[in-house]
């Protein structure tokens, strides 16, 4: 091709194109050039690259003085002004030659502003996809064919624990072989590369995780790799767990309530009739001491069923002021004894603190706790443990660690902290089961009972622990309204007939012999109903009402009483606990009573 035939196919060329001398005179420009540049040929010839087109020109000095005259520019990227002013950015291919006027450099010019201004979009848009990832704890990342990692984002360190560059370049067989998982993947990936999109739960580092691995397609459609997605959903699945365990433990507690209440019925028969007899029989008679055994047996049998109630939740709640400071002091020096000397105790317990329950059920929980941070500790060559107390105001919000999540409002929070070996998720998990232990002698009622009076205080729960992270127990408390007093109880009249409700013909009849024993008046009933027609009909000075009983439970009763009868004192009768949910009646009296509880209770709402 001759000189103008050259010529012809620059002017033509859609590409910018020009020569310069090395002082950056231009002596050629094309019309593509120009145009990008805003001027004419003629005046760009009149330009200087160096001193009129470079944005810097001592970008273009230090170039020469480094290259000129062997200088090759493949890509190079630089920044130009227009004649208007604008900066654009440039990419320039070039080379040196020879000329009659000495050495020149021939150019091709690509304008990418528009590609690094997209570039930078994307990396924009990139970034602000893997903060929106991070955000979510997510990781992805990308493969190809081979299955080899190309590409990572998200939180895979933040998680994980993971740093990119232990999986780039690497496949997900040699990854998988570096740090096992709970299941095999390759599987799910081979799915993702056939065109499937493959859904599954992994777990990795104690970490829960849902990963989606789906087909990576070109723009042509052809499969060429895999994009997998891993969302963290720790936080959900444990509080899935906590709702199961609750459900579990929830179902437990009905067990127990119900057959405690069924067998302190029976035991009301028998600690009745036992005693009843006990009163007519003379010491030294011939099967008295018979008899006296089985009333002591029955006694012994209904504290099984009160430890049932109080591992269920179904205890009755005390709503006495008390202060754990003293509690914790307390059983602190009972414990002392037996905590090995290498075991340091440290109390923080304000002595202003105060919260509303029942000072012996307290002082069982911080017997289970602190033995059972004692316990944790036996056998190490030191061991810490920290009793501490603050008042605190909750949400109602379930948090991941409660085992059992209190309403709004302010409680006590007491804390129990060992620095021991700590606890699996699966030992967390069934810790609090009636009957579970890990001990060698351990019995298995003591944290179950722990739970059972939180429960029935409408405390809260947490249990904050980790493998060789120790364990800490959070109980929380309802705060002591301050300034309240006792709610005085109902006067009463002194007479003396006293109606017994109760759907249990054993029961009734027991219980109406032992008023009559006591030299009060009985009359019964089998039912709410009964009972309301009795009391339409005749007065009563006193009734015993069951909780539990078909057709109108002993709420409804204690109701419709408190309508007809407003000043007769109502006692009820649980033998499945629940006191403070069902009210309000004026005493209570736990299945089975003695006769002896009995007499003290009416004598109190029916002084003489």
């Amino acid at each position: 091709m001759d000189d103008q035939g050259l010529h012809l196919l620059f002017d033509r060329s859609p590409i910018g194109i020009y020569r310069s001398k090395a002082d950056g005179t231009i002596t050629y420009a094309n019309e593509a050039l120009a145009r990008w540049l805003g001027y004419t040929v003629d005046e760009l010839m009149k330009r200087n690259v160096q001193d009129d087109i470079e944005l810097d020109p001592e970008i273009r000095r230090r170039r020469i003085a480094s290259h000129f005259p062997g200088m090759t520019l493949d890509g190079f990227e630089t920044r130009w002004k227009t004649k208007d002013g604008r900066v654009i950015d440039v990419e320039l291919w070039g080379h040196v030659v020879q000329t009659d006027d000495g050495p020149s450099y021939d150019a091709s010019v690509l304008d990418i502003t528009e590609r690094k201004r997209q570039r930078a979009e994307l990396v924009d848009a990139t970034q602000v996809l893997d903060q929106v990832v991070r955000q979510m704890t997510a990781s992805y990342w990308l493969t190809d064919r081979d299955l080899r990692v190309v590409r990572t984002g998200g939180s895979l360190h933040d998680v994980l624990g993971v740093e990119p560059s232990a999986v780039l370049g690497r496949t997900v067989h040699e990854i998988q072989a570096r740090a096992p998982t709970s299941i095999d993947l390759l599987p799910f990936y081979e799915r993702a590369l056939a065109g499937e999109i493959a859904k599954f739960d992994l777990e990795f580092r104690e970490k829960h995780m849902t990963v989606i691995a789906s087909p990576h397609r070109a723009a042509s459609g052809e499969i060429i790799g895999v994009v997998a997605s891993a969302l963290d959903v720790t936080a959900s699945r444990m509080l899935e767990r906590r709702m199961v365990d609750a459900q579990r433990a929830e179902g437990l507690g009905v067990l127990a309530g119900g057959l405690a209440h069924d067998f302190n019925n029976l035991l009301v028969a028998v600690i009745g009739n036992a005693e009843v007899a006990l009163r007519e029989i003379p010491q030294g008679t011939p099967g008295r001491a018979e008899i006296e055994t089985i009333r002591d047996t029955g006694l012994r049998a209904a504290e099984l069923t009160h430890q049932l109630l109080t591992a269920s939740g179904r205890g009755p709640a005390g709503t006495t002021r008390v202060y754990p400071a003293g509690v914790v002091d307390e059983i602190v020096r009972i414990v002392a004894p037996s905590m090995p000397p290498t075991i340091v105790v440290d109390t923080d317990v304000p002595a202003s603190l105060a919260l509303r329950g029942d000072p012996a059920q307290l002082r069982q929980v911080m017997l289970n706790l602190i033995a059972n941070a004692r316990d944790a500790l036996t056998g190490r060559t030191s061991g810490h443990i920290a009793i501490r107390a603050r008042t605190v105001a909750l949400d109602g919000h379930v948090q991941p660690d409660d085992v059992l999540t209190p309403q709004t409002g302010a409680y006590v929070e007491i804390a129990v902290t060992d620095d021991g070996p700590g606890m699996s998720h699966e030992v967390r998990r069934h810790v609090f089961d009636p009957f579970f232990t890990t001990k060698e002698h351990g019995h298995g009622i003591g944290l179950a009972a722990v739970l059972g009076i939180v429960r029935a205080h409408d405390g809260g729960l947490r249990l904050i622990t980790s493998e060789s992270a120790g364990a800490s127990f959070e109980i929380l408390w309802p705060v002591a309204e301050a300034g309240r007093a006792p709610t005085p109880p109902p006067a009463a009249e002194a007479r003396r007939i006293v109606l017994v409700v109760d759907d249990e013909d054993l029961v009734r009849d027991v219980v109406a012999r032992m008023i009559e024993d006591l030299g009060y008046a009985a009359i019964t009933a089998r039912d709410g109903q009964t009972a309301l027609e009795l009391v339409a009909t005749q007065p009563v000075d006193a009734v015993l009402v069951d909780m539990t009983m078909p057709r109108m439970s002993g709420a409804d009763v204690i109701a419709a009483l408190r309508t007809r009868l407003p000043n007769v004192p109502v006692v009820l009768c649980s033998g499945g606990g629940g006191y403070g949910r069902v009210g309000p009646a004026d005493a209570y009296l736990p299945k089975p009573f003695r006769i002896e509880a009995l007499e003290r209770t009416l004598a109190k709402l029916l002084p003489s």
